[in-house]
This record gives C-alpha cells, structure tokens and sequence, in this order.
C-alpha cells in the first residue's frame, strides 16, 4: 500500500488505521525533554500523539511558561496548517512520546477527505482556549 492509501485509511478509519504499516510510514518518537516544535520556526508539519504527553510551552523572557499539558489523541501543530505562519509555541516530550509525523500536503488530505477531522481539531481547540481561559481567571 502507498502513502496516499494509507493517509485516506487514516482520514476515514482514525484510530482505527493504525498498524505496523502506518507506524512505519508516519511514526516518530522522540525522548524525554526533546522538542518536538520550536517557537518561531517556519516548520510546516504536524502531529498526532499516540503515545506520552507533551508541554507546549511560551518563552517568557529567559524561562519557559507551560501553557497547556496534552496527550494521546491529540494534534500539535495545526495551527501553521492554517495560518501558515511561524511556530507560536515550543511543544516538549514529557516522558517517551509516540507519534505520527504528517507533511502540510499529506495532512491536507486527511483534513479534506473526511469532515471527522474538522469535528476532531475543533474540540481539541475549544478545549485548548477553555483552559487557558481558566488559568487566566
């Protein structure tokens, strides 16, 4: 099976597309501490965590601010797919972190062919808002 093959299995199966085949293709792991987005870079690709949790942290003068902890089943970095702009925040494994790696083009695909996705980055971001909401009151 090709790449394009297993991208529309992901679109329309989600978790349920993961196997050996699709981990082999898209899978990245990375360790404890190691950043995965740097702050201001122009990097375009994005996430899927299967596995760990992951900080996604501001730069305040000389330290780092833990804006949110998240984890399985989520997606980091879409918000350059859609605005194309540089990194606004710096995401680090906390712990083993497991992931699908998508391109900008193969992760279009994805969020074109099935509206599940839509549903699926639309949650993760009211949550992501809310919670900031709530650390700033």
């Amino acid at each position: 099976m090709d790449a394009y093959d297993d991208i529309m299995k992901i679109a329309f199966q989600g978790e349920e597309a993961i196997d050996d085949a699709v981990v082999e293709k898209f899978g990245k792991r990375f360790r404890d501490k190691q950043v995965i987005i740097r702050e201001g870079d122009i990097q375009q690709k994005i996430f899927w965590v299967l596995g760990g949790e992951v900080y996604v942290t501001r730069r305040v003068g000389d330290r780092y601010k833990v804006l949110a902890t998240l984890g399985k089943g989520e997606i980091i970095g879409e918000m350059s797919f859609f605005d194309k702009s540089v990194r606004s925040a710096t995401v680090i494994a906390k712990g083993d972190v497991h992931v699908l790696e998508f391109t900008r083009e193969n992760f279009a695909d994805i969020y074109a062919a099935s509206p599940q996705w839509m549903r699926r980055l639309l949650v993760s971001l009211a949550k992501r808002i809310r919670g900031m909401v709530e650390k700033l009151t």
